[in-house]
């Protein structure tokens, strides 16, 4: 919530713009600061860039971004990283979420500031750009496992390199499109798959629920329908699950694997996010032709962003981050032109000085 009394904070890394959000948007945002030669940093409460196309569908091919016939999820993120994140040297700060702000004033520069409060820190900028797509994600719990205990002991709800799982024997759970999807990504190299739903039928694309029958029929994904977790077991690490039937009665089974990896979805919100006093319409941040919020110094763009004219694609929230951002700047350098050279003319600046690291993760 936001602090009246702009207290006085001690020097320490300031930056123009704070992103709160790693996803297409988010990475899109820190490209066009940079080119206005602005320091920022990105902020993100998952453990790895990209948001849902990392989280959900790494390895979909997605049809409506300008330039593309085709691209995959993952390779979009990819090169949105290199374009802002490489070229820039952004820093980002992963598995870290955005709780509160303030309006704290600076000593040495001598101006007001907005502190972010986050798990990992507090973050001094000038502004705040929001583009947390449609607010933080947590994972869907197995019902009546802790996750906590055995997660890093082989149970986790995000993939970030598949090759962690070659000759592995690996165990998914869930229905839809991001565990048939990794189903047929690890197949050809975990050493086995074991595919786990509680229901008989797939809620996924027909065509990936097609390729898995297929793959199943080859014996290289093995099936465990209808069926739930029921408990994990091991010691230091996980050695073997147990798996029961949806209702009372039916086969208890018992499968050795080395890997749990459980998609039973995400439930997203604003989180702490709609406690800082944003006016708020259909789940998302009110905002103007400007992009700015109902908050003095803070922008939205991308699907956490709402007016009458809203359209969420990746293809709009890439537009809606070049508008956030020139505003923004034009906010702290009232003498700069909003509109920006053109980069053929000017091509890309120098990455802005940072004390931060490029990339860390609480």
């Amino acid at each position: 919530m936001l602090e009246s009394d702009a207290a006085t904070i001690e020097a320490g890394p300031v930056c123009d713009i704070t992103i709160i959000g790693a996803g297409p948007v988010g990475l899109s945002a820190g490209f066009w600061a940079g080119m206005r030669r602005a320091s920022c940093r990105i902020v993100d409460s998952l453990p790895t860039i990209g948001g849902q196309l990392s989280a959900l569908y790494p390895d979909k091919w997605i049809y409506d971004i300008p330039g593309h016939q085709k691209i995959k999820a993952r390779d979009l993120v990819d090169r949105l990283a290199e374009q802002s994140i490489g070229q820039f040297g952004i820093p980002v700060h992963l598995s870290t979420t955005a709780l509160s702000f303030s309006r704290r004033w600076h000593p040495e520069l001598q101006e007001e500031l907005i502190a972010v409060e986050t798990t990992s820190g507090v973050f001094l900028s000038r502004t705040v750009l929001m583009a947390a797509g449609h607010g933080a994600f947590t994972p869907r719990p197995l019902p009546g496992i802790d996750a906590e205990r055995w997660t890093d002991r082989g149970l986790t709800f995000f993939v970030t390199k598949k090759e962690q799982f070659a000759g592995r024997r690996v165990m998914i759970v869930g229905g839809g499109d991001s565990a048939c999807d990794w189903a047929m990504e690890l197949k050809d190299l975990a050493r086995e798959i074991i595919l786990v739903h509680r229901r008989d039928r797939f809620r996924a694309h027909q065509h990936t629920v097609d390729l898995i029958d297929a793959a199943v029929a080859e014996g290289r994904i093995r099936l465990a329908v209808p069926c739930v977790v029921k408990d994990i077991h091991g010691d230091d690490a996980l050695r073997h699950v147990t798996l029961g039937p949806v209702s009372k009665g039916g086969e208890v089974q018992r499968f050795d694997i080395d890997d749990l990896i459980v998609q039973l979805g995400f439930i997203t919100g604003l989180g702490p996010l709609a406690d800082w006093g944003f006016d708020l319409q259909d789940g998302g941040m009110l905002v103007d032709d400007r992009m700015r919020t109902s908050v003095p110094g803070i922008w939205a763009c991308g699907d956490i962003a709402t007016s009458a004219s809203k359209i969420k694609l990746i293809a709009t929230g890439l537009g809606e981050a070049a508008t956030a951002v020139a505003h923004a700047m034009a906010f702290i350098r009232p003498d700069v032109e909003l509109q920006p050279e053109h980069s053929t003319s000017v091509g890309v600046p120098p990455g802005v000085e940072t004390t931060e690291p490029t990339m860390s993760a609480a």
